[in-house]
């Protein structure tokens, strides 16, 4: 007989996701703030920084180190898993979701993007009407050593793909799965976006937020997530290094310029819309047959029984997501020990709406400070 795999069923609630957001702003506030605080000894010292591309790299990495100590700690705090906990699975032997998935993550990086573009510009001239002076980097302190290849092809994409979505979509958004799916999908996303604190890129973070929720609940592999971020991230930087090249090539001819944005968009849509049948036909083969996906990973619980003692009963995976009781009893579940622990109970709605505006106006206000140039 084939041995079963187990799983921690135990799952976040909204008020660890409440919480993870507002250790992430706190995070990235104590961030910026040391390296602030770097950059003013550096100077203080009299030497002069011609390229800050090294500074950018060391940044990745302290967030990257950040994100991950978060997402220990609120797993330590809910007694559960990111990446195996409450029904969801970092699954081997999905290429083929992971593949549709970048596919379709082109299509939406080459289709949205210029909307981002087109606020970016807009959101300059603003600021040069209004008299505030530019929060964007100066490029004469961008050099072009390895430094900038480590960081635009590997420190800016691989990192904020893996701890990012270990926060976002797997504390976040399965902590606020408490309100439903939708709920979970729409906060998360909000949240995701603002986190970014770019205000020109708001809507398109908004987009892939919500994308990777819904795949994420769809494929409920935390791997399919980190793939569409990380094919984003790299795209987005790949794809501006070509365009600035044909730009360069062509003496900015508006007809060669023309060429290859009409190549990008109708190459574009095509990736978005054949990653949208697949999904969309996926959805409607699990809503008929969940039982085929990956049934043979079940969960082991402990079942309290007055007159016999505990026993133990298993659970396909895709059914737990919320447990029943037996005889008006809690259902309790093994974390592989000896010791059992209690499910986590949903958290109520008023300290959740509390923490959750703290962090929303938190967030919204240093944006705004970005944009006013504070």
């Amino acid at each position: 007989m084939k041995k079963m795999k187990r799983y921690n069923p135990n799952t976040f609630n909204a008020m660890h996701a409440a919480v993870a957001f507002l250790l992430f702003l706190a995070m990235m506030e104590g961030v910026s703030h040391a390296f602030t605080r770097l950059f003013e000894a550096v100077y203080r010292s009299g030497r002069t920084v011609t390229d800050i591309v090294p500074y950018m790299c060391l940044q990745s990495v302290v967030i990257a180190l950040g994100l991950a100590a978060i997402t220990i700690v609120m797993c330590l705090i809910a007694r559960s898993n990111v990446l195996s906990g409450g029904g969801f699975l970092l699954r081997k032997g999905h290429g083929v979701e992971m593949l549709i998935a970048a596919v379709g993550t082109v299509g939406m990086a080459t289709l949205f993007s210029p909307l981002a573009d087109s606020f970016s510009t807009s959101f300059e001239q603003l600021q040069r009407g209004l008299g505030l002076s530019s929060s964007s980097l100066d490029p004469e302190l961008i050099g072009s050593s390895g430094w900038l290849i480590l960081y635009a092809f590997l420190l800016s994409t691989v990192l904020p793909a893996i701890f990012e979505e270990l926060l976002f979509r797997g504390v976040i958004l399965r902590g606020f799965l408490q309100f439903g799916k939708a709920a979970a999908v729409i906060l998360s996303a909000v949240l995701f976006a603002l986190a970014h604190g770019n205000v020109d890129q708001l809507i398109y973070q908004f987009l892939l937020g919500a994308a990777m929720g819904y795949l994420y609940l769809e494929t409920r592999n935390l791997a399919v997530c980190c793939v569409v971020h990380f094919t984003n991230n790299f795209f987005v930087t790949a794809s501006s290094l070509i365009y600035s090249g044909a730009a360069e090539r062509a003496g900015n001819t508006a007809v060669y310029l023309s060429i290859t944005e009409i190549m990008f968009v109708l190459i574009g849509a095509v990736c978005l819309i054949s990653a949208l049948i697949y999904f969309i036909k996926h959805a409607a083969r699990s809503l008929k047959k969940p039982e085929q996906s990956h049934a043979e990973v079940c969960a082991m619980f402990v079942v309290p029984d007055p007159v016999f003692g505990p026993r133990t009963e298993e659970t396909p995976w895709f059914s737990t997501g919320r447990l029943a009781t037996t005889d008006g009893e809690e259902k309790r579940f093994s974390l592989g020990g000896a010791n059992s622990q209690r499910l986590n109970r949903g958290a109520k709605f008023l300290p959740v709406a509390i923490a959750f505006g703290v962090g929303l106006v938190w967030s919204i206000v240093g944006i705004l400070l970005v944009f006013l140039g504070i």
